[in-house]
């Protein structure tokens, strides 16, 4: 594998993606003990982005990413720059932007499901919710630059924002000239006209990311938005993945979000508050595992090329570290400072030729890390060199514009990769040998390996505890119906429990005490009575009233049977025909185990029977999740019942 560019004290290890806030790349950290971390590193440099002037409003701003500390906010690890590009870094997430979601989902007309979206604007608000309860130079944190390209959601369905450290600077370049259209839709009107900021710009980004989530079409653009908002837009906007008008309660949360500043949700807090009631009065129930099946099947290649990829970068040869510099004096130490910050430049052709022969006058920005081992090194050399011999009374002559002068002490440098050292030079400190490097980029993904399964086995518990829940919730509304004391309990229908669930035990009435009298001592000193058999019958016995069947009530779970009317599906089954087995002309036919809820939507999918391979099961299953049925019913009541779907996929005609 070729080694990879530099970019300050970064790899690049794979170039990601690039959109119109600049490019993205997975990246290596790299210090004194070899690889240190992978990143997702975000750098800004889209085309007409001025760098200069974004770096002098944002350049104070890197202790926010110490104060922001979420589960749905990037964490963030750096904020720099390098010449005039500046950038950030976040722990690596394993996933994509929501922008090349949209796309990826276009390309592919496969809408994202209902759920899916109003999980993903559940997760974004949150994270602004969340971050506004933290302070920040004293005041609270706000994002105000909230578009699809800072949202990433990874391959295990969370859903992360990016970007509060740079949003201000992109907020007021956009203000001033900077016009990326593509991004204009997700700004508030009063945002692009240089507005101060106010949190309820960040509300009319959510509702213009949950209105593309939902419909598949991006807001229309224009310098701002009409008076009246988007009523009669939203009004007309059908689900595509029902082909279902909008819900009432969505649209009028849209109605609110698109509007001007005054008539507008006042913040995320509330935006957010209000979407989870509205999910849970409309019984949506959104998860993190649905989603992440939808990305896996969404990005299925790209996803098993990346585990290619950086099974490969295990095994990448990292660059010698740089060998110590010549000797030189105490005095020298800021001069070498000042070159160590120059050699932390990227290489030529770095960023896609993007960075190539761009030369900025203004001299990177160090880190005080960077610059307190600099002096350090300087001292130790100088230690070194001169056993202990300090020169004080002389200073090193300022460097000249036609070079050193005589007899000066060579500049110390930083070289991009591997440098030889110079003859009679002090040896280098021993750096990791590279397999302790290697051992090292192992145990970092295999702890990143294990934590992705343990978030996956969380998944499968929490649906397994859910639909054990919704069972002995079942179950109980069963066993505590009102009964009349004449007639005896009537019998509880059976109801089997989804497959890999151990059975729930029906809750039983306990019976009312019954006071028994202290026995005398005469009465404990006699023998016991032996049982008879049977008691006899009373001479006139009462006839017992006729069992009833107990009365079946909505979102009960039927079997087959009579007065059972099985579920119908509506519409037609549209699987998405698998890459790989199209490229082998494949087919198959695959059968699912659905459970349809009282509402006609699908619960659960189970396969049954052997798998099919070639991305069949997979595509088949999300097939049978996004179908809609008209209820099953028993006795006029809508019920809960599983049914089986057949699911063909036959070779596409060229």
């Amino acid at each position: 594998m070729n080694i990879p560019e530099e970019f300050g004290k970064y790899l690049l290890l794979k170039k990601l993606t690039e959109d119109p806030l600049g490019e993205t790349f997975r990246a290596g950290r790299v210090g004194q003990e070899g690889m240190e971390q992978v990143v997702l590193l975000r750098v800004f440099n889209g085309k007409g982005l001025d760098g200069e002037k974004l770096w002098a409003r944002v350049s104070g701003r890197a202790g926010l990413q110490e104060i922001l500390k979420s589960p749905n906010i990037g964490n963030g690890v750096d904020l720099g720059r390098v010449r005039s590009f500046p950038y950030t870094a976040y722990d690596y997430i394993s996933g994509k932007s929501l922008a090349s979601v949209f796309a990826q989902s276009a390309r592919q007309r496969s809408p994202i499901p209902t759920d899916h979206a109003l999980l993903i604007a559940e997760r974004v608000s949150l994270a602004l919710a969340a971050a506004s309860e933290s302070r920040f130079e004293d005041e609270r944190v706000m994002h105000g630059f909230v578009v699809p390209q800072l949202v990433m959601i990874s391959n295990e369905g969370e859903t992360r924002l990016l970007g509060f450290e740079v949003a201000p600077g992109l907020r007021e370049l956009a203000a001033g000239g900077w016009q990326e259209e593509t991004l204009r839709p997700y700004l508030a009107p009063e945002a692009l006209a240089g507005a101060a900021p106010s949190r309820a710009d960040d509300v009319y980004s959510l509702g213009a990311l949950l209105f593309e989530l939902l419909t598949c079409e991006r807001l229309p653009t224009g310098s701002a938005a009409p008076p009246e908002g988007y009523g009669a837009l939203i009004d007309g906007a059908e689900l595509p993945n029902d082909g279902t008008p909008m819900p009432a309660p969505i649209a009028a949360l849209l109605k609110k979000s698109l509007v001007g500043r005054e008539q507008r949700i006042a913040d995320a807090v509330t935006w957010h508050k209000t979407l989870s009631k509205l999910m849970i009065d409309g019984h949506f129930s959104p998860t993190t595992f649905n989603l992440a099946f939808f990305m896996h099947n969404l990005f299925r290649d790209d996803i098993e090329r990346e585990s290619q990829e950086m099974q490969a970068e295990k095994k990448l040869e990292l660059p010698k570290r740089q060998p110590a510099p010549a000797p030189v004096a105490v005095v020298a130490a800021a001069a070498a400072t000042a070159t160590l910050r120059e050699g932390t430049g990227v290489r030529e052709g770095t960023l896609s030729g993007t960075l190539s022969g761009t030369r900025s006058q203004a001299a990177p920005e160090p880190s005080r890390k960077g610059l307190w081992m600099g002096i350090a090194a300087a001292l130790a050399v100088a230690v070194l060199a001169g056993g202990g011999y300090f020169v004080f009374g002389r200073s090193a002559a300022p460097a000249q514009a036609g070079g050193p002068a005589p007899g000066a002490a060579p500049t110390p440098r930083v070289a991009s990769l591997g440098a030889t050292p110079a003859p009679g030079a002090a040896p280098a400190a021993t750096g990791p040998s590279e397999e302790q490097l290697n051992a090292q980029i192992q145990q970092m993904f295999d702890a990143r390996s294990k934590e992705m399964e343990a978030k996956l086995k969380n998944q499968y518990d929490d649906r397994i505890k859910l639909l054990q829940k919704q069972l002995e919730d079942t179950r109980k509304g069963s066993s505590e119906r009102p009964q009349t004391a004449a007639v005896p309990a009537a019998p509880v229908e059976t109801r089997p429990a989804p497959r890999n669930e151990p059975p729930v035990p029906t809750p039983v009435q306990e019976k009312p005490a019954i006071a028994v009298p202290t026995p005398t001592p005469a009465e404990r000193q006699a023998p016991t009575p032996t049982p008879t058999p049977a008691s006899p019958a009373p001479a006139n016995p009462v006839p017992a009233a006729p069992a009833r069947p107990a009365q079946v009530q909505v979102g009960d779970l039927v079997q087959p049977g009579p007065g059972v009317a099985p579920p119908k599906l509506q519409g037609q089954l549209d699987p998405r025909y698998p890459f790989a087995a199209q490229r082998l002309n494949r087919a198959a036919q695959v059968d699912i185990k659905v459970l349809v809820d009282e509402r006609g939507r699908v619960m659960d999918a189970e396969r049954l029977g052997a798998k099919a391979g070639f991305g069949f099961d997979e595509a088949a299953l999300e097939a049978a999740r996004r179908a809609t049925f008209q209820p099953a019913s028993k006795d006029g009541v809508k019920v809960k019942m599983w049914m089986m779907l057949r699911v063909n996929f036959s070779p596409p005609v060229h």
